[in-house]
């Protein structure tokens, strides 16, 4: 399985929403560096956020679903 990042956040709430936005339309998605996160931002470390990936196969649905709920 081939997966795309989509988007690279540092806001955990938006990630949550995305997370439920795409559990709904059944979309398959990995969350990379979230555990590091928020350490990260605490130590100052530059880290960017959160990379959130979906199949390559589902990439232009989960396009239209953030450009919809205007993540861009």
């Amino acid at each position: 399985m081939d997966f795309i990042t989509i988007l690279n956040s540092p806001n955990a709430f938006e990630i949550a929403i995305i997370r439920n936005l795409f559990d709904m339309e059944n979309i398959q998605y990995k969350i990379f560096d979230e555990s590091i996160s928020s350490a990260a931002g605490l130590a100052g470390l530059g880290i960017n956020g959160m990379r959130v990936q979906v199949l390559k196969a589902d990439f232009l649905r989960a396009k239209r679903i953030l450009e919809k709920a205007d993540f861009n």
